[in-house]
């Protein structure tokens, strides 16, 4: 799978000139990718086993969603 990172022109000029800056570059944007799936894959699972016995329906959570978000825009005075 293939993957193109836009980086800021001043950086991009360094990392094209220099062929070792450039694997580093791109060895630590995997890895940080890597490292956020990660935890997101982890974070998925952990909420899923959490909540396998739980009697709340879709409809329940969708409903606190929005309860919460409205509740956010009072607060910051959105609404």
């Amino acid at each position: 799978m293939g993957l193109e990172v836009e980086l800021p022109k001043e950086i991009e000029v360094s990392v094209k000139r220099d062929r070792i800056l450039e694997l580093l570059v791109k060895r630590k944007i995997e890895h940080e990718i890597v490292k956020e799936i990660k935890e997101e894959l982890f974070l998925a699972m952990l909420f899923d086993e959490l909540l396998v016995d739980s009697e709340l329906t879709d409809e329940d959570v969708e409903r606190m969603e929005r309860e919460i978000k409205e509740g956010i825009m009072e607060r910051l005075k959105w609404k």
